[in-house]
């Protein structure tokens, strides 16, 4: 073993390190205090295409402030390397040593334990009945469930739990608002919470036991670095999606809303976030995964896939996800396990939309242009082909192509082009299986802006406290779908996971349309923030005007705020088109061809596509169904009554029918 050299506070080498360490630190102080200024383009006096969008009022995706992102974000990739580094592959050790019994008991161990902090917090706060039940628990399960291996309080007694800390008690004596801090290793907090850590740490009694804290805090934690590492890979920028979600947990936490038990409307848009239920069913099917990469022609970078082939000769489906997502997440993963499950060797891309495409795999920088994409996707999926067709000889039978929303909007642009001209030197396609098609995409655009801007016709007081309202009941059903009572009792951590959820995925979502409208217009509204900016990274059309700094992205996400889908597709796609290639000639030119019916003498009657859609999806009119239907053809069409936009796919019985689809390409025993 090599012997480590220890530097002496005197040292070259210490005196070395310490200068690094305070001229970064200075830096960061530097940058805090120097954020460039939020530019905005001033659209009041355009008349060009697409102007109502521009001159339409905009709901700004909340934006939550952050005097301290150039620290907090240095610190989160402190944190990022050390759960990436360390925790993961401790943890897959940890995992396969310790069993899930075993980690149980010793997460009710730990949050009996937190007893004393829950104790004084909730007297502190005179919540007399919190430190009752708090301390019935704690009798309980320190006696019958054996000095807290077991939580007997909750399970027969139902005495549900009181958590809460100093950071909370501080907060209703009047602390508020306290700013975003990520704490190294101990990851999201704040100002007030951090020194709410100081009492807390005081009442818990493995701090005088070291090392049992760090052992009992990684144990709450371990079964969720996996899902973890795959929402890091997935995420333009998981720093600005976890401070969002964590801020309005524990302000919820703290604020204790009042969550109201009552049925859910039915409507597209409450159906469509029934979406979240769609995901693997094995919770180790994203690690069952392995990862590959494709050169793509124009990028000359690497684009990763990820596959899973069968042990023997199998078609391989390729499976091509919607506006953004990636090729880890939850929707993508469980159409890729649906079809290996039934014997099929799966393979599957991000969307043309998603960061990771844009950056690698995209042949131009401002994704948005159909045609585009979807030569890009096939030639992406060629490569994939090629690749495991050289690693795997022999084992690959029929490719099918699978895509939902815009993967299955893209693949109709493959299928009619495949017909068209059969001497392409791409790979063809045995089966198009496309499910939830938009028809026309400016259409699709608009249904989300209008979704965004469902509370625009507020003041803007009155729309502040209803999104505050909306995210807060969003956190309390994210936390109603939870599991475990106590996850995160040890650790504060504020499960919001929908990925364990106790909701039977037939039971409607408690929200009204308007609050189910306003999520998915934010969550789409997002997915464009991360899009712009790697968009614009890649190259800058010199549309934007803020100042873009990797570490301080608050000021440019506040101007990317203010474009819709619409904006983006007139302000940034057209001029692209139209200006730098000449492939479009005209706002009505590009609308004609982002639209099936511009391809339609290429899916008449194509007897390889297969559709299945809902007629209340939002993206797609009455007319869209009945063309759609009748180019197709009603045989190869299935229209659901319900299920909104991909709001049924996790159900067994449409799974079935879209898998019966391709029975007659399944690989015989």
């Amino acid at each position: 073993m090599a012997a480590v050299r220890i530097a002496r506070p005197g040292s070259r080498r210490g005196v070395s390190r310490t200068a690094r360490a305070a001229a970064l630190l200075v830096l960061l102080t530097v940058m805090v205090g120097c954020a460039p200024p939020t530019l905005r383009r001033d659209w009041s006096s355009y008349d060009g295409p697409g102007a109502a969008a521009f001159r339409q009022e905009n709901v700004r995706p909340p934006n939550l402030p952050d005097p301290l992102e150039p620290v907090n974000r240095g610190f989160w990739g402190l944190n990022n390397i050390l759960i990436v580094g360390v925790a993961q592959p401790v943890g897959v050790v940890y995992r396969a040593v310790i069993p899930p019994f075993v980690r149980d008991r010793i997460s009710d161990f730990a949050a009996n334990l937190i007893f004393p902090r829950n104790l004084f917090a909730n007297l502190v706060q005179g919540r007399w009945d919190g430190a009752s039940r708090e301390t019935q628990r704690f009798l309980i399960n320190t006696t019958v469930g054996v000095a807290g291996l077991w939580d007997p309080a909750t399970q027969w007694f139902g005495i549900q739990p009181a958590l809460q800390d100093f950071g909370q008690a501080f907060a209703r004596w009047g602390w508020q608002p306290a700013t975003y801090l990520t704490l190294p290793v101990v990851g999201p907090s704040s100002t007030r919470d951090t020194v709410g850590l100081v009492p807390d740490a005081a009442l818990d009694p493995a701090t005088y036991f070291f090392p049992a804290g760090p052992a009992l805090t990684y144990n709450d934690l371990v079964d969720s670095i996996e899902d973890y590492y795959r929402r890091e890979q997935s995420s333009a920028d998981f720093y600005d999606d976890a401070r969002l979600v964590s801020t309005f947990a524990r302000d919820a936490r703290i604020a204790e809303p009042e969550f109201e038990q009552r049925k859910g409307e039915r409507t597209g848009a409450t159906e469509t976030l029934q979406a979240v239920f769609l995901k693997p069913r094995d919770p180790g099917f994203a690690g069952s995964l392995a990862t590959g990469e494709v050169p793509m022609p124009v990028t000359r970078k690497m684009l990763p896939y990820s596959y899973r082939m069968q042990p023997g000769r199998a078609p391989l489906v390729f499976v091509v996800p919607g506006v953004s997502a990636h090729r880890l997440g939850s929707s993508t993963l469980a159409l890729a396990e649906m079809a290996y499950a039934r014997g099929f060797s799966v393979a599957i891309v991000s969307s043309t939309l998603n960061f990771e495409f844009i950056e690698q795999g995209g042949s131009v920088p401002v994704p948005g242009h159909a045609p585009v994409d979807a030569h890009d996707v096939h030639v992406a999926l060629d490569g994939i082909a090629r690749d495991l067709s050289a690693q795997y000889p022999n084992r690959i039978a029929e490719r099918i192509y699978m895509g939902y929303s815009l993967g299955a909007f893209h693949g109709f642009y493959i299928a009619a082009e495949e017909k068209r001209n059969l001497a392409s030197g791409l790979m063809h396609f045995d089966r198009y299986v496309l499910l939830d098609p938009p028809v026309r995409l400016v259409y699709g655009m608009g249904r989300l802006d209008a979704f965004n801007n469902v509370l625009a016709s507020l003041s803007p007081a009155e729309r502040e406290a209803e999104i505050r309202r909306i995210l807060f009941r969003a956190v309390l059903v994210g936390q109603k779908l939870q599991t475990t009572p106590n996850r995160g009792a040890y650790t504060r951590v504020d499960a919001i996971d929908v990925h364990h959820s106790t909701l039977e995925p037939e039971v409607e979502m408690p929200f009204t349309n308007v609050e189910a409208e306003y999520l998915i217009g934010l969550a789409f509204r997002r997915a464009l923030q991360a899009l712009l900016w790697t968009s614009q990274q890649r190259e800058d059309l010199g549309v934007l005007l803020t100042e873009r700094r990797p570490l301080q992205r608050l000021p440019a996400y506040e101007e990317i705020g203010d474009y819709s889908f619409t904006m983006y597709l007139y302000a940034f796609v057209l001029p692209y088109y139209r200006d730098r290639l000449g492939t479009v000639r005209s706002a009505e030119d590009l609308l004609t061809k982002n639209d099936l019916r511009s391809i339609a003498d290429g899916l008449q009657g194509n007897p390889k596509l297969r559709v299945f859609a809902n007629r209340n999806d939002f993206l797609t009119s009455d007319e869209d169904i009945e063309w759609l239907t009748a180019q197709v053809g009603p045989e190869r069409t299935r229209f659901f009554p319900t299920g909104g936009h991909v709001g049924n796919l996790h159900r067994l019985e449409v799974q079935a029918e879209i898998m019966a689809t391709l029975e007659d390409l399944r690989p015989r025993e």
